[in-house]
Protein backbone atom coordinates (compact mmCIF):
# COMPACT_ATOMS: atom_id res chain seq x y z
CA UNK A 1 0.00 0.00 0.00
CA UNK A 2 1.56 3.64 -1.03
CA UNK A 3 2.63 5.71 1.92
CA UNK A 4 0.86 9.05 2.72
CA UNK A 5 2.88 11.65 5.02
CA UNK A 6 2.19 15.24 5.82
CA UNK A 7 5.35 17.35 5.23
CA UNK A 8 6.06 20.62 7.15
CA UNK A 9 6.79 23.05 3.49
CA UNK A 10 4.97 25.45 2.33
CA UNK A 11 5.04 24.42 -0.88
CA UNK A 12 4.63 21.06 -3.04
CA UNK A 13 7.56 20.30 -5.62
CA UNK A 14 4.97 19.77 -8.16
CA UNK A 15 3.26 23.17 -7.48
CA UNK A 16 3.82 25.45 -10.40
CA UNK A 17 2.45 29.18 -8.54
CA UNK A 18 2.42 32.17 -10.75
CA UNK A 19 4.79 35.33 -9.05
CA UNK A 20 1.50 37.30 -7.48
CA UNK A 21 0.53 33.86 -5.91
CA UNK A 22 3.95 32.97 -5.04
CA UNK A 23 5.01 36.53 -3.74
CA UNK A 24 1.67 36.65 -1.95
CA UNK A 25 1.83 33.27 -0.12
CA UNK A 26 5.39 33.40 0.97
CA UNK A 27 5.53 29.78 -0.70
CA UNK A 28 9.15 29.65 0.16
CA UNK A 29 8.70 29.90 3.83
CA UNK A 30 10.84 32.94 4.43
CA UNK A 31 13.72 31.71 2.19
CA UNK A 32 13.93 29.77 -0.94
CA UNK A 33 16.26 27.73 0.47
CA UNK A 34 13.90 26.23 2.27
CA UNK A 35 12.68 24.88 -1.24
CA UNK A 36 15.41 22.30 -1.52
CA UNK A 37 15.30 19.68 1.28
CA UNK A 38 11.92 18.83 1.17
CA UNK A 39 12.23 18.58 -2.76
CA UNK A 40 14.87 16.36 -2.50
CA UNK A 41 13.25 14.05 0.63
CA UNK A 42 9.74 14.09 -1.68
CA UNK A 43 11.95 12.39 -4.13
CA UNK A 44 14.03 9.93 -2.27
CA UNK A 45 10.53 8.89 -0.56
CA UNK A 46 8.35 9.05 -3.19
CA UNK A 47 8.48 4.83 -4.60
CA UNK A 48 5.56 5.16 -7.01
CA UNK A 49 3.18 7.57 -8.34
CA UNK A 50 0.34 6.70 -5.73
CA UNK A 51 2.50 7.91 -2.61
CA UNK A 52 0.92 11.54 -1.16
CA UNK A 53 2.94 14.53 0.79
CA UNK A 54 0.50 16.76 1.91
CA UNK A 55 2.68 20.43 2.59
CA UNK A 56 1.72 21.61 5.97
CA UNK A 57 2.24 24.96 8.26
CA UNK A 58 3.09 24.77 11.70
CA UNK A 59 3.25 28.47 12.58
CA UNK A 60 0.08 27.93 14.30
CA UNK A 61 -2.04 25.63 16.31
CA UNK A 62 -4.39 22.37 15.63
CA UNK A 63 -7.72 21.66 16.70
CA UNK A 64 -8.58 18.47 17.92
CA UNK A 65 -10.22 17.40 14.86
CA UNK A 66 -7.28 18.50 12.68
CA UNK A 67 -5.08 15.96 15.02
CA UNK A 68 -7.91 13.35 14.57
CA UNK A 69 -7.68 13.48 10.68
CA UNK A 70 -4.05 13.73 10.82
CA UNK A 71 -3.60 10.31 12.99
CA UNK A 72 -5.78 8.88 10.75
CA UNK A 73 -4.90 9.98 7.51
CA UNK A 74 -0.94 9.59 7.26
CA UNK A 75 1.59 7.21 7.89
CA UNK A 76 3.87 9.58 9.08
CA UNK A 77 4.82 13.63 9.89
CA UNK A 78 8.06 14.34 8.10
CA UNK A 79 9.95 17.54 9.77
CA UNK A 80 12.95 18.63 7.32
CA UNK A 81 14.58 21.85 9.09
CA UNK A 82 16.89 24.31 8.81
CA UNK A 83 18.60 26.38 11.73
CA UNK A 84 15.35 25.85 13.65
CA UNK A 85 18.23 25.77 17.02
CA UNK A 86 17.77 29.71 17.63
CA UNK A 87 15.78 32.22 19.49
CA UNK A 88 13.84 33.39 16.94
CA UNK A 89 12.42 30.24 16.06
CA UNK A 90 11.52 29.54 19.49
CA UNK A 91 7.83 30.16 19.36
CA UNK A 92 7.56 28.23 16.18
CA UNK A 93 9.49 24.60 18.05
CA UNK A 94 7.21 25.20 20.83
CA UNK A 95 4.52 24.66 18.55
CA UNK A 96 5.98 22.09 16.73
CA UNK A 97 6.34 20.15 20.04
CA UNK A 98 2.80 20.75 21.11
CA UNK A 99 1.53 19.27 18.09
CA UNK A 100 4.53 16.07 18.26
CA UNK A 101 2.59 15.68 21.37
CA UNK A 102 -0.73 15.24 20.32
CA UNK A 103 -0.05 12.92 16.87
CA UNK A 104 0.17 9.29 17.48
CA UNK A 105 2.06 8.95 14.28
CA UNK A 106 5.72 8.87 13.62
CA UNK A 107 7.64 12.27 13.13
CA UNK A 108 10.57 12.38 11.80
CA UNK A 109 13.11 14.98 12.26
CA UNK A 110 15.20 14.68 8.97
CA UNK A 111 17.92 17.59 9.73
CA UNK A 112 18.04 20.06 11.97
CA UNK A 113 20.54 22.77 12.79
CA UNK A 114 21.89 24.93 15.43
CA UNK A 115 22.72 28.90 14.58
CA UNK A 116 25.56 30.47 16.46
CA UNK A 117 28.76 32.34 15.76
CA UNK A 118 31.42 31.35 13.52
CA UNK A 119 33.48 29.53 16.43
CA UNK A 120 30.83 27.10 17.17
CA UNK A 121 30.81 28.08 20.80
CA UNK A 122 28.11 26.41 23.02
CA UNK A 123 29.63 26.95 26.37
CA UNK A 124 27.35 29.32 27.66
CA UNK A 125 23.97 29.34 28.50
CA UNK A 126 20.96 29.50 26.49
CA UNK A 127 17.61 30.53 27.79
CA UNK A 128 15.74 28.52 24.93
CA UNK A 129 17.56 25.64 25.65
CA UNK A 130 14.30 24.09 27.61
CA UNK A 131 12.13 24.81 24.42
CA UNK A 132 15.13 22.92 22.13
CA UNK A 133 15.16 20.12 24.84
CA UNK A 134 11.34 19.47 24.96
CA UNK A 135 11.08 19.44 21.47
CA UNK A 136 13.91 17.24 20.72
CA UNK A 137 12.65 14.61 24.04
CA UNK A 138 8.73 14.90 21.47
CA UNK A 139 10.42 13.54 18.31
CA UNK A 140 12.42 10.71 19.89
CA UNK A 141 9.08 9.65 21.63
CA UNK A 142 7.53 9.05 18.07
CA UNK A 143 10.56 8.18 16.07
CA UNK A 144 14.47 6.33 16.32
CA UNK A 145 16.72 9.35 16.42
CA UNK A 146 16.99 12.60 15.21
CA UNK A 147 19.13 14.00 11.76
CA UNK A 148 21.61 16.47 12.41
CA UNK A 149 22.90 18.80 9.85
CA UNK A 150 27.00 18.80 11.40
CA UNK A 151 28.98 18.68 13.85
CA UNK A 152 28.20 22.18 15.44
CA UNK A 153 24.58 21.01 16.04
CA UNK A 154 26.06 17.34 17.34
CA UNK A 155 27.69 19.69 19.90
CA UNK A 156 24.53 21.15 21.43
CA UNK A 157 22.72 18.19 21.66
CA UNK A 158 25.20 16.84 23.79
CA UNK A 159 24.61 20.19 25.61
CA UNK A 160 21.48 19.39 26.01
CA UNK A 161 21.95 15.63 27.17
CA UNK A 162 21.26 13.61 24.35
CA UNK A 163 23.54 10.73 23.21
CA UNK A 164 25.15 10.43 19.96
CA UNK A 165 23.94 7.25 17.89
CA UNK A 166 21.05 6.64 20.01
CA UNK A 167 19.22 9.67 19.85
CA UNK A 168 20.86 11.72 17.27
CA UNK A 169 23.20 10.88 13.95
CA UNK A 170 24.81 13.59 12.01
CA UNK A 171 23.26 13.52 8.20
CA UNK A 172 24.07 16.56 6.86
CA UNK A 173 21.71 18.30 4.23
CA UNK A 174 18.86 16.07 2.53
CA UNK A 175 19.16 18.64 -0.26
CA UNK A 176 22.83 17.09 -0.94
CA UNK A 177 21.51 13.99 -1.89
CA UNK A 178 18.72 15.12 -4.50
CA UNK A 179 20.40 12.27 -6.31
CA UNK A 180 21.56 9.84 -4.08
CA UNK A 181 25.12 8.30 -3.56
CA UNK A 182 25.75 10.46 -7.10
CA UNK A 183 26.44 14.04 -7.44
CA UNK A 184 27.28 15.83 -10.80
CA UNK A 185 30.90 16.65 -11.38
CA UNK A 186 31.42 20.14 -11.34
CA UNK A 187 32.15 21.63 -14.53
CA UNK A 188 35.77 22.98 -15.37
CA UNK A 189 36.03 26.50 -14.73
CA UNK A 190 38.60 28.24 -16.88
CA UNK A 191 39.09 31.73 -14.25
CA UNK A 192 38.77 35.30 -15.94
CA UNK A 193 36.81 38.64 -16.35
CA UNK A 194 34.54 36.78 -18.99
CA UNK A 195 33.06 34.03 -16.95
CA UNK A 196 29.17 34.04 -15.66
CA UNK A 197 28.99 34.38 -12.04
CA UNK A 198 25.91 34.10 -9.93
CA UNK A 199 25.96 36.02 -6.39
CA UNK A 200 24.15 35.24 -3.02
CA UNK A 201 24.17 36.94 0.13
CA UNK A 202 21.59 38.75 2.47
CA UNK A 203 21.56 42.17 3.68
CA UNK A 204 22.23 41.65 7.41
CA UNK A 205 25.74 40.54 7.20
CA UNK A 206 29.19 42.62 7.60
CA UNK A 207 30.27 45.74 5.17
CA UNK A 208 33.45 44.26 4.57
CA UNK A 209 31.38 40.80 2.36
CA UNK A 210 29.33 43.34 0.91
CA UNK A 211 32.47 45.67 -0.70
CA UNK A 212 34.14 42.03 -1.38
CA UNK A 213 30.73 41.29 -3.53
CA UNK A 214 31.06 44.42 -4.94
CA UNK A 215 34.63 43.61 -6.25
CA UNK A 216 33.85 40.49 -7.57
CA UNK A 217 31.29 42.05 -9.92
CA UNK A 218 33.34 44.77 -10.92
CA UNK A 219 36.16 42.36 -11.92
CA UNK A 220 33.47 39.68 -13.47
CA UNK A 221 30.79 42.02 -15.64
CA UNK A 222 28.58 39.18 -16.51
CA UNK A 223 27.24 38.87 -12.82
CA UNK A 224 23.30 37.87 -11.36
CA UNK A 225 22.40 38.54 -8.14
CA UNK A 226 20.47 36.03 -6.67
CA UNK A 227 18.03 37.09 -3.34
CA UNK A 228 16.61 34.17 -1.26
CA UNK A 229 14.31 35.70 1.24
CA UNK A 230 10.75 36.68 1.08
CA UNK A 231 11.49 40.21 1.83
CA UNK A 232 13.76 40.45 -1.04
CA UNK A 233 11.51 38.45 -3.52
CA UNK A 234 8.60 41.28 -2.41
CA UNK A 235 10.78 44.24 -3.22
CA UNK A 236 11.79 42.86 -6.49
CA UNK A 237 8.49 41.48 -7.61
CA UNK A 238 6.84 44.89 -6.84
CA UNK A 239 9.49 47.67 -7.41
CA UNK A 240 9.56 48.00 -3.36
CA UNK A 241 12.73 49.64 -1.45
CA UNK A 242 14.08 47.43 1.02
CA UNK A 243 13.53 49.84 3.89
CA UNK A 244 9.92 49.11 3.73
CA UNK A 245 10.25 45.35 3.46
CA UNK A 246 13.14 45.53 6.31
CA UNK A 247 11.46 48.49 8.21
CA UNK A 248 13.55 46.74 11.37
CA UNK A 249 17.54 47.39 9.94
CA UNK A 250 18.12 51.21 10.96
CA UNK A 251 20.17 51.96 7.95
CA UNK A 252 20.85 49.65 4.85
CA UNK A 253 24.43 48.29 3.17
CA UNK A 254 26.51 50.57 0.56
CA UNK A 255 26.47 48.71 -2.71
CA UNK A 256 23.41 46.06 -2.03
CA UNK A 257 21.00 46.06 -4.51
CA UNK A 258 17.86 47.75 -2.09
CA UNK A 259 16.08 49.40 -4.33
CA UNK A 260 15.20 49.65 -8.54
CA UNK A 261 17.38 52.03 -8.70
CA UNK A 262 20.32 49.93 -8.24
CA UNK A 263 22.05 48.98 -11.30
CA UNK A 264 21.31 45.09 -10.89
CA UNK A 265 17.22 45.93 -11.21
CA UNK A 266 18.08 48.88 -14.42
CA UNK A 267 20.19 45.60 -15.56
CA UNK A 268 17.80 43.19 -14.98
CA UNK A 269 20.61 40.71 -13.49
CA UNK A 270 18.52 39.77 -10.22
CA UNK A 271 16.92 36.40 -10.43
CA UNK A 272 14.37 34.90 -7.61
CA UNK A 273 13.35 31.44 -7.71
CA UNK A 274 10.21 29.86 -6.20
CA UNK A 275 10.50 26.23 -7.19
CA UNK A 276 13.60 23.87 -7.25
CA UNK A 277 13.78 23.06 -11.60
CA UNK A 278 13.68 26.75 -12.78
CA UNK A 279 16.18 27.75 -9.89
CA UNK A 280 18.32 24.32 -11.52
CA UNK A 281 17.91 25.34 -14.82
CA UNK A 282 19.23 28.81 -14.16
CA UNK A 283 22.32 28.17 -12.40
CA UNK A 284 23.72 25.48 -14.86
CA UNK A 285 23.86 28.45 -17.33
CA UNK A 286 26.62 29.77 -14.90
CA UNK A 287 30.11 28.98 -14.61
CA UNK A 288 30.36 30.07 -10.93
CA UNK A 289 28.46 30.07 -7.86
CA UNK A 290 29.74 32.40 -5.28
CA UNK A 291 28.28 33.91 -1.64
CA UNK A 292 27.37 33.54 1.82
CA UNK A 293 24.31 31.46 0.94
CA UNK A 294 24.20 27.62 1.83
CA UNK A 295 21.46 26.53 -0.33
CA UNK A 296 22.03 28.53 -3.00
CA UNK A 297 25.46 27.09 -3.33
CA UNK A 298 24.08 23.54 -2.65
CA UNK A 299 21.92 23.97 -5.44
CA UNK A 300 24.54 25.27 -7.85
CA UNK A 301 26.43 22.13 -6.76
CA UNK A 302 23.14 19.99 -7.67
CA UNK A 303 23.49 21.57 -11.43
CA UNK A 304 26.51 20.17 -11.35
CA UNK A 305 28.34 24.16 -11.24
CA UNK A 306 31.61 25.09 -9.54
CA UNK A 307 30.74 26.62 -5.78
CA UNK A 308 32.03 28.71 -3.11
CA UNK A 309 30.91 29.62 0.27
CA UNK A 310 31.63 32.28 2.34
CA UNK A 311 30.35 31.37 5.52
CA UNK A 312 29.07 34.20 7.82
CA UNK A 313 27.77 31.47 10.83
CA UNK A 314 27.75 28.39 12.11
CA UNK A 315 24.77 26.89 10.79
CA UNK A 316 26.69 27.64 7.38
CA UNK A 317 29.99 26.69 8.46
CA UNK A 318 29.13 22.85 9.69
CA UNK A 319 27.31 21.91 6.60
CA UNK A 320 30.32 23.55 3.83
CA UNK A 321 32.83 21.03 5.96
CA UNK A 322 30.35 17.85 6.38
CA UNK A 323 29.65 18.37 3.04
CA UNK A 324 33.15 19.23 1.88
CA UNK A 325 32.21 22.48 0.10
CA UNK A 326 34.60 24.92 -0.92
CA UNK A 327 35.06 27.48 1.90
CA UNK A 328 35.93 30.32 3.63
CA UNK A 329 34.70 32.42 6.40
CA UNK A 330 33.90 36.19 6.76
CA UNK A 331 36.52 36.90 9.13
CA UNK A 332 39.37 34.88 7.54
CA UNK A 333 38.40 36.75 3.54
CA UNK A 334 40.71 38.98 2.78
CA UNK A 335 39.75 42.48 1.25
CA UNK A 336 42.98 42.88 -0.66
CA UNK A 337 42.66 39.57 -2.13
CA UNK A 338 41.12 39.25 -5.72
CA UNK A 339 38.33 36.57 -6.77
CA UNK A 340 40.69 35.16 -8.72
CA UNK A 341 43.44 34.47 -6.34
CA UNK A 342 40.96 33.72 -4.05
CA UNK A 343 39.29 30.49 -6.03
CA UNK A 344 42.91 29.70 -8.03
CA UNK A 345 43.69 27.11 -6.48
CA UNK A 346 40.30 25.85 -4.59
CA UNK A 347 39.40 21.88 -5.34
CA UNK A 348 35.83 22.23 -6.48
CA UNK A 349 35.61 18.40 -7.12
CA UNK A 350 36.13 17.85 -2.97
CA UNK A 351 32.22 18.01 -2.89
CA UNK A 352 32.59 14.27 -4.94
CA UNK A 353 35.16 13.28 -2.00
CA UNK A 354 33.14 10.85 0.73
CA UNK A 355 29.63 11.65 -1.06
CA UNK A 356 28.90 8.16 -1.27
CA UNK A 357 29.48 7.65 2.14
CA UNK A 358 27.82 10.53 3.46
CA UNK A 359 24.76 9.28 1.36
CA UNK A 360 24.98 6.06 3.12
CA UNK A 361 24.44 7.33 6.17
CA UNK A 362 21.75 9.66 5.52
CA UNK A 363 20.44 6.07 3.43
CA UNK A 364 20.81 4.23 7.11
CA UNK A 365 19.20 7.13 8.85
CA UNK A 366 15.83 6.71 6.79
CA UNK A 367 16.17 2.98 7.76
CA UNK A 368 16.68 3.47 10.92
CA UNK A 369 13.22 5.57 10.46
CA UNK A 370 10.82 3.01 8.74
CA UNK A 371 11.04 5.46 5.56
CA UNK A 372 11.43 3.33 2.78
CA UNK A 373 12.87 5.08 -0.17
CA UNK A 374 13.48 5.06 -4.11
CA UNK A 375 17.24 3.61 -2.80
CA UNK A 376 15.61 0.09 -1.46
CA UNK A 377 13.39 -0.02 -4.72
CA UNK A 378 16.27 0.30 -6.85
CA UNK A 379 18.29 -2.56 -4.71
CA UNK A 380 15.26 -4.48 -5.47
CA UNK A 381 14.97 -3.93 -9.12
CA UNK A 382 18.98 -4.46 -9.48
CA UNK A 383 18.69 -8.10 -7.41
CA UNK A 384 15.16 -9.25 -9.62
CA UNK A 385 17.58 -7.80 -12.59
CA UNK A 386 20.28 -10.36 -11.54
CA UNK A 387 22.09 -7.58 -12.46
CA UNK A 388 25.05 -6.98 -9.93
CA UNK A 389 27.76 -5.22 -12.52
CA UNK A 390 28.50 -1.53 -12.84
CA UNK A 391 25.84 0.27 -13.99
CA UNK A 392 25.81 3.44 -12.66
CA UNK A 393 26.12 6.74 -14.81
CA UNK A 394 26.25 10.55 -14.00
CA UNK A 395 23.88 12.26 -11.96
CA UNK A 396 23.87 14.76 -14.58
CA UNK A 397 21.24 12.55 -16.72
CA UNK A 398 18.78 13.41 -13.72
CA UNK A 399 17.41 16.81 -15.75
CA UNK A 400 13.94 17.50 -17.17
CA UNK A 401 15.39 16.36 -20.84
CA UNK A 402 15.93 13.13 -19.88
CA UNK A 403 13.56 10.98 -21.12
CA UNK A 404 14.45 8.01 -19.51
CA UNK A 405 13.40 10.04 -16.30
CA UNK A 406 16.25 7.86 -14.27
CA UNK A 407 18.66 7.82 -11.48
CA UNK A 408 21.01 5.72 -10.01
CA UNK A 409 22.69 4.77 -6.99
CA UNK A 410 26.45 3.63 -6.40
CA UNK A 411 26.43 0.38 -8.50
CA UNK A 412 22.43 -0.17 -8.79
CA UNK A 413 20.80 -0.69 -12.11
CA UNK A 414 19.06 2.35 -13.49
CA UNK A 415 15.32 2.77 -11.96
CA UNK A 416 12.64 4.27 -13.30
CA UNK A 417 11.82 7.32 -10.48
CA UNK A 418 8.22 8.64 -9.87
CA UNK A 419 9.46 11.70 -9.03
CA UNK A 420 10.99 12.13 -12.09
CA UNK A 421 8.58 11.13 -14.32
CA UNK A 422 6.32 13.59 -12.78
CA UNK A 423 8.23 17.01 -12.12
CA UNK A 424 9.24 16.44 -16.29
CA UNK A 425 5.16 16.84 -17.74
CA UNK A 426 5.52 19.93 -15.59
CA UNK A 427 6.32 23.41 -17.30
CA UNK A 428 7.76 25.74 -14.68
CA UNK A 429 7.41 29.48 -14.91
CA UNK A 430 10.92 30.90 -15.29
CA UNK A 431 12.35 32.49 -12.59
CA UNK A 432 11.29 36.41 -11.30
CA UNK A 433 12.58 39.15 -12.72
CA UNK A 434 12.47 42.61 -11.17
CA UNK A 435 9.30 44.85 -11.64
CA UNK A 436 10.64 46.98 -14.37
CA UNK A 437 11.25 43.98 -16.58
CA UNK A 438 8.17 42.22 -15.85
CA UNK A 439 5.52 41.71 -18.79
CA UNK A 440 2.54 43.60 -18.63
CA UNK A 441 0.27 41.34 -17.29
CA UNK A 442 3.11 40.12 -14.59
CA UNK A 443 3.56 43.74 -13.96
CA UNK A 444 -0.17 44.33 -13.37
CA UNK A 445 -0.48 41.63 -10.52
CA UNK A 446 2.96 43.28 -8.88
CA UNK A 447 0.74 46.57 -8.62
CA UNK A 448 -1.97 45.04 -7.47
CA UNK A 449 0.29 43.47 -4.50
CA UNK A 450 2.20 46.54 -4.05
CA UNK A 451 -0.60 48.51 -3.38
CA UNK A 452 -2.22 45.67 -1.04
CA UNK A 453 0.65 45.89 0.91
CA UNK A 454 1.87 49.32 1.28
CA UNK A 455 -1.81 49.93 2.32
CA UNK A 456 -1.04 46.89 4.96
CA UNK A 457 2.13 48.93 6.20
CA UNK A 458 0.74 52.57 6.44
CA UNK A 459 -2.41 50.34 8.48
CA UNK A 460 -0.09 49.26 11.07
CA UNK A 461 1.83 52.12 11.15
CA UNK A 462 -0.75 54.15 11.91
CA UNK A 463 -2.44 51.66 14.25
CA UNK A 464 1.43 51.72 16.14
CA UNK A 465 0.96 55.98 16.46
CA UNK A 466 -2.48 55.52 17.40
Amino acid sequence: MSKRYLIRTNISPFDNPTYYDAVRKNVVRSNSGNLLFPHSLIRALMTDDDTVFDPVNTHGSFSDAEIDRINVSYDAFLIPLANAFRISFMEELANLTALIRRLTIPCIVVGIGFQGNLSGDISRGFKWADTARDFCKAVLEKSAKIGLRGETTAKFMDYLGFQRGKDFQVIGCPSMFLYGADLPAPKPLSLSPDIRIHINSKVDLPQKLHDYLKGVCDAIPNHYYLPQNQYELVAMYAGIPLSYTRPDLKSMPAHYPTDPSHPLFRQNHIRGFVTVPSWLDFLRQGDLNFGSRIHGNIAAILAGVPAFIIAPDSRVLELAEYHRIPHTTVADLDENTSVFDLLENVDFNSVLDGHKERFETYLQFLCDNDLPSIYHAMDVSAKSANNEEDTSHSATTNHKDDASHSTTVGRHETYLCPFDKKISDIDFRPPIVPYQHLSASDKFDAMRFRYTFLAKRMIKGVLRKA
